[in-house]
């Protein structure tokens, strides 16, 4: 055999052997979308789990995004099972409607839909193998690093998370196509991967060829120093983990065990103590909002979620407060292009693409709700809930309602209704979650800046 791709296949294997990812005798779904990266994965996980009776079930998704292309996709992975004796489970859905009818971005439900689907056919116990590379962490590194992330978000795509296994993170894109092309598997290409308006395209094709001109070994050092964060991260979160552990009290925590703490272990600390309340998005800002009462015996701080974090006398006291059901009225100032809202979501407000602007215009999708003409949308604008007189006069629909009035024909439960967030401005509301944009603020032929409205839960 060829030693670049004996080579190749032992990285593969000593990240399996590594991490235990794949004990005798399991059953790994494969996610085959039938591009480089999936095929090489499902190739080697055939060849691999034969001697060791591993069950392999290839899952294909067509997300009904690509026409055509995607239903060539969905033939191809079809012959290549139907020849290689793979299981093979199909799942065509809409994942435009999902999305503009949960007001989610598309990746993002797109996303929801693949590990949904995987998640069912692996079961309780079966593995979850997808084909992420060296190089889509290192992808995933340069984009955190653009945007201030900490050491979680400099540690890349983690080899395993849970039941999810990536064999291939210890290989780069290159290094799947020199296999694919040693064993003659033919796969194809996502047209969208050279489309350079994406972020992640923008580093793929522009940033990571000049780091390689510096260091032809750039995503091999990348890997290095994931790996060594990793063990870093996972020490200093130990060490919290114990000082939290040690500093509880009736009530809460010892504000005096805490304060003694390095800055380090104080941050992780706090967001674990947090996390036992409720799981939510937690930003540096909030985390330093508590550790500044920590530190000085004293104060308040609310974080995501709506969860109160209290110092008084020798005690951190972390509470729930009212939660999505029991939701007073609240107002937060709009922030582009992320705004964090009371119950730990976050709502983006996305500028289309010139491309995907002109598909818009193309295919006369501009009602989607959760499309906004962005010019409506002001530096006074804010995000809040429902308030008593409340009239909202939907795009396209010629009358005005009130707000009790279109909950009650949108059939959402009274306990619900406080947490649906809604843009207002000047006293006039121009979209409202789940119903969409209002009139004034709707997308027509002749708008030129559409937005793209997402709201997002916490993942962990």
């Amino acid at each position: 055999m060829n030693s670049d791709i004996l080579n190749i296949e032992n990285k593969i294997q000593g990240v399996i052997v590594r991490w235990n990812m794949l004990p005798p005798g399991c059953t790994v779904v494969v996610g085959l979308s039938g591009g480089a990266d999936s095929l090489a994965l499902a190739h080697f996980l055939l060849k691999y789990g034969k001697p060791r009776h591993i069950h392999l079930i290839a899952a294909h998704i067509n997300h009904g995004l690509r026409g055509k292309e995607a239903d060539g996709d969905e033939r191809f992975v079809s012959l290549w099972c139907g020849e290689n004796g793979v299981g093979l489970k199909i799942l065509r859905a809409d994942v435009r409607a999902l999305a503009a009818e949960k007001s989610e971005g598309l990746e993002e439900c797109g996303r929801k839909v693949r590990y949904g689907f995987f998640k069912e056919l692996a079961g309780e116990n079966g593995k979850i193998a997808t084909a992420h590379t060296l190089s889509d962490s290192t992808e995933t590194v340069l984009m955190n690093l653009a945007k201030g992330a900490g050491t979680r978000g400099l540690r890349g795509i983690p080899p395993v998370r849970e039941n999810i296994i990536r064999p291939l993170i210890g290989i780069t894109r290159a290094e799947v196509e020199a296999y694919c092309a040693h064993y003659g598997l033919h796969y194809v290409t996502d047209s969208t991967n050279f489309e350079a308006e994406y972020e992640r395209n923008k580093i793929r094709l522009g940033v990571i060829p000049v780091l390689r001109e510096i260091n032809p070994a750039f995503e091999s050092a990348v890997f290095g120093m994931t790996g060594r964060l990793s063990e870093d991260d996972e020490y200093l979160n130990a060490l919290a983990r114990e000082r939290l552990k040690a500093a509880v009290c009736p009530g809460g925590y010892r504000l005096e065990t805490l304060r003694g703490l390095p800055g380090p272990l104080l941050s992780r600390a706090i967001a674990m103590g947090v996390e036992k309340v409720r799981r939510v998005r937690l930003e540096s800002r909030h985390i330093e909002a508590v550790a500044k009462i920590v530190r000085e015996g004293a104060g308040s701080a609310t974080v995501a979620g709506r969860i109160q974090c209290t110092a008084q006398g020798n005690t951190l006291s972390i509470a729930a407060g009212s939660g999505p059901a029991s939701f007073g009225e609240w107002s937060v100032p709009f922030s582009a292009p992320k705004t964090v809202l009371p119950d730990g979501r976050t709502l983006n407000v996305v500028k289309l693409t010139e491309k995907e602007l002109e598909k818009c215009h193309k295919f006369n999708k501009l009602l989607f709700n959760n499309l906004i003409n962005y010019d409506t949308i002001s530096s006074t604008i804010s995000v809040r809930n429902r308030r008593s007189g409340d009239t909202f006069r939907p795009a396209g629909r010629g009358v005005t309602k009130s707000l009790k009035k279109l909950f009650n024909e949108g059939a959402v439960a009274p306990s619900l209704r406080g947490k649906i967030a809604m843009l207002e401005s000047g006293g006039e509301i121009l979209w409202i979650e789940g119903f969409g944009v209002s009139q004034r603020a709707c997308v027509t032929e002749g708008t030129h800046n559409i937005a793209e409205i997402i709201i997002k839960e916490f993942e962990t």
